[in-house]
Order: C-alpha cells, then structure tokens, then sequence
C-alpha cells in the first residue's frame, strides 16, 4: 500500500513566551531551483509558487567568451531581473570547468586563476542585484562532468576566489559548493574545515539527498545530517549558516522513488523542520520543473510541476511552507514532530504528521493553516 504523511493542524489558545520568541529569528528563505532551459512559461509558474529566492545557474563556459574577455548571456540577465521585478532574491552558481581551461574542474594554477577572474566578473556586474553565490556545484560529485572533488582541492580553489569575490563586492555571500550526500558520508566536510576551509567561505552549501537509501531516507534523517554539520562547524570553531540548496525526492518508478503525494508531504515535513534550526538560513527545492517525462528517469521527475508545467502535489506543499513561514518566520520544534508557531496577530498554528492512506487529502490542513496566516499578514 502506498503510504503518505497527513498534516494536521490546530490552532492553540495558549503557547509560552519563549517558544514564540523563538520565531523572531531571522526570516527563513523558501527557495527554489530552476534549469537554464526553463522557458518564460516555466518562469512564470514559478512566481506563482511564492518562493522567496531561486538558484540559476552562470556556467563558466557561457561567460568567459574568450580568454580574459566576459560576457553575461542574456537569458541570465532575463532571469536576475525578472526575479527581483517579483521580490525574488537570486542565487547563482559559479560552476563548471571550461574548455579552454580543461573542462574539468580547476585545479591548476592556471586555471584556479582563472576561475576566480570569471567569478569577480560576474560578482561585479550583479552587485547590487545578487548577493548569494554557490562557489561551485555537488564539488564532491561527478555533475556537470567533472571528476570527484576532494575537499583538499576546493579549498585550493577557494582559498583564491574568495578574496577576489570580497574585492569585487564586499556584500557578496559565498557558500561552499553544495556538497552532496555522497561526499558527507565520506567525511568531505570533516576534512574541509580541518582545512580551515570556513575562512574562505560565508555559508555553507548542502545537497543532504537521502532518497536512494534504504532506512535513512525521511526528511528527519536529512535533518539529522544538517545537525551533524552544525556540530562539524562549531566545533571547527566558526559558527556559520547552512543554506539547503538542493534536496528532493523524485517521483519515478526506480529505487528510492516515491508517490507523487509523499513528494510534496516530504517536501512540507524537511522545510518545516529546517526552519526549526536558527543555522538554517533556508531551503532551495529542487525543483521547478521535470526534466522529461519518462517515468522511468530519476532525473525527470524532481520538478515539483511535471514537464508540461502542470501542478504536482509538490507545488501546492511548495506554496502553503512559503506562504506560512512568510506569515510566522519560522517554526519552532516540539515532542512527537510538532512544529509550531505564532502569527503577527497572535494566532498561534501547530503542525504534526501521521501516516495515513495515501488517498487521504494530506495537504489539506497544510493549505487551511497557510491561509490563517496569510490572513494574519493583511490584517497587519
């Protein structure tokens, strides 16, 4: 039987002074990912989601035209402007080898060198309207073509380009490259900050999948693994933000996929939870839009619209988290996987999950609580 998890929610007539003075936090970022051959339609869904910033990419070899000469393509400058013509906050990825540099990822001096002149450039031209840059994409992975990262090279490259970002615009905040599960199970962040890493770096930048596992594959093991790189960081002696830049749960037919209802109630469970840690400066879903329609194909089915632009379940989760942490800021965690939370007005909003039969309406009381606090916002 497919299971799913069933959001249910109250509205509590008493709740302490400091759980609600816990919400006063910094307002926590609900954020999506999005391709660069996502098209104007595309675009414009993703407005309607409500999301507060979306990550593009500025691939290297786009922009550095020529050695030395720089020239961002249109469409990117289409999608920085569009974004914050809707109150979008961008984040941009600064990725991938070149082939005039080797294609792989930089590791030379010539090519580190380069890398960092791409990356001023494009810090430059954007200031004012980007101030969050992923320094590098899944670094400890194979995207984008590229061979294995190790943590030893990435501080290489970052040891470089974090000054050069600095010098082009102090405000710029530089996260690491969004490692992945694959190198957190393997102690790439242990390494990193035994580095000294966190010099060269204003965040850090995580990709915590688990849906491919056989038991920790939940939003809270996700969760658990956020927890454990806080630890890392503190313990390496500088306290710094985790901002989820990608996670999903893809809805296809092969190991580790799931319902498309279990998607969106897992998308609701983590975003809620991640809220809950004050290092956790937001969640970026990946992502807007399936890349294909084979059922089949894991990398078809993350979108949380289907590649015909249609709402998946996901996307209603999408748009309840972001209207409900845009009303409350953030969630506050209780027993037995309560969140909870007070609206401007007073109001103050619960949230748990129990499983249920799949056909049951899981989103339903997610959606009622999001419109008491968009209610909240305009009576303000």
């Amino acid at each position: 039987m497919n299971r799913a998890y069933v959001f249910v929610c109250a509205v509590l007539c008493a709740w302490s002074a400091g759980a609600a003075a816990e919400t006063a936090n910094a307002p926590f970022i609900v954020g999506i990912g999005r391709s660069i051959h996502d098209n104007d339609a595309a675009t414009a869904a993703m407005f309607a989601l409500g999301v507060q910033s979306v990550r593009v990419d500025a691939p290297w070899a786009s922009i550095e035209v020529a050695r030395g000469r720089y020239e961002i393509p249109a469409w990117l400058e289409t999608a920085v402007d569009a974004a914050r013509q809707h109150g979008v906050q961008p984040l941009l990825i600064l990725e991938y080898g070149h082939p005039l540099y080797g294609t792989d990822k930089p590791r030379t001096e010539v090519a580190i060198a380069a890398f960092a002149a791409y990356a001023a450039f494009v810090v430059k031209h954007f200031a004012g309207r980007v101030r969050l840059f992923d320094l590098w994409n899944e670094w400890d992975a194979h995207t984008g073509r590229t061979t294995e990262g190790s943590a030893d090279d990435y501080v290489a490259l970052a040891r470089r380009v974090y000054p050069a970002i600095k010098a082009a615009n102090p405000d710029a905040v530089v996260l690491t490259g969004g490692i992945t599960s694959f190198g957190l199970k393997r102690g790439w962040m242990e390494r990193f900050f035994a580095l000294g890493g966190a010099a060269f770096v204003d965040g850090v930048s995580l990709h915590p999948y688990n849906f491919d596992e056989r038991t920790a594959n939940t939003p809270e093991a996700a969760i658990a693994e956020l927890d454990r790189v806080n630890v890392l960081a503190a313990s390496a002696g500088r306290m710094l933000p985790i901002y989820v830049t990608e996670l999903g749960y893809p809805t296809f037919t092969g190991r580790g996929g799931v319902s498309r209802e279990t998607a969106a109630a897992y998308l609701a469970r983590f975003v809620l939870l991640a809220s809950t840690r004050p290092y956790v400066a937001g969640v970026w879903w990946y992502c807007l839009r399936d890349q294909g329609s084979d059922p089949a194909n894991k990398e078809h089915n993350f979108g949380v619209l289907d590649s015909a632009l249609r709402a998946k379940p996901a996307a209603d989760a999408l748009r309840s988290v972001s209207t409900l942490l845009a009303g409350v800021g953030r969630f506050s965690a209780g027993a037995d996987g309560r969140v909870s939370a007070t609206t401007a007005n007073g109001t103050e909003i619960a949230l748990t999950w129990r499983e249920a039969d799949a056909s049951a309406p899981a989103l339903a009381e997610l959606s009622a609580a999001a419109a008491r606090a968009a209610q909240s916002r305009q009576a303000r």
